[in-house]
């Protein structure tokens, strides 16, 4: 159990998951939504290929560019050159790199819920 204090600084004990749990119904979460999750990470790498030709890159490099332009988190190692590959670097990616960034984070809140309330159960 945690202590914290509530809005009118009386002591409150609320329960605490730990990794293995909270990890485990991550997981549980994530295969409920798995379609999604690969389907995206898919089109990310279909992308990254396209990018590879449409940039001249190897596939691997046009992968990974792939995978730090949806993840916004822009290395400036590698740049596109050509206006197709601008559009799909600075609309098509982001956005689905969003996408999958809010399905892990909801997929994370959800885990933390599931774990409270099941501990909240046994605390009952």
């Amino acid at each position: 159990m945690v202590h914290l204090l509530d809005d009118f600084g009386k002591k409150e004990e609320y329960p605490s998951i730990g990794f293995k749990a909270f990890f485990g119904m991550f997981m549980r979460v994530i295969y409920v939504v798995r379609k999604i999750v690969i389907t995206l990470f898919v089109f990310i790498i279909i992308m990254g290929i396209l990018l590879a030709f449409l940039e001249g890159l190897g596939i691997w490099d046009g992968i990974y560019f792939a995978f730090v332009t949806a993840l916004t988190l822009g290395y400036g190692d590698i740049v596109p050159h050509t206006g197709l590959g601008k559009f799909i670097c600075a609309i098509v990616l982001p956005l689905t790199g969003m996408l999958l960034t809010g399905i892990m984070v909801a997929a994370a809140i959800a885990a933390i819920n599931r774990g409270l309330e099941k501990e909240m159960k046994k605390k009952k």
